[in-house]
């Protein structure tokens, strides 16, 4: 079930939302709600989440090692960080 919403946008938006209509056939409709579907998702994936291990540590450990501020992931996730 779809919802109806109004939002105000701003005029040079607004044209440039348009104009992208225009040259892909997809309506601005459509882009809104492609583009705050993107927002959302990456949003939330950025938001640190309750069962993150990170978390059990925190406060908790010392280290010899030195360098956990550097390479927690690897640490952690066993990722090597990519430079």
């Amino acid at each position: 079930m779809a919802v109806r919403t109004q939002i105000y946008l701003p005029e040079d938006l607004y044209q440039r939302l348009r104009a992208r209509a225009s040259a892909t056939g997809k309506s601005m409709a459509e882009q809104i709600r492609e583009s705050l579907e993107l927002y959302l998702t990456e949003s939330e994936a950025a938001t640190p989440k309750p069962e993150d291990p990170i978390w059990q540590l925190a406060g908790r450990t010392t280290s010899v090692d030195g360098d956990l501020s550097e390479n927690h992931d690897r640490y952690l996730y066993g990722k090597d960080q990519k430079k």
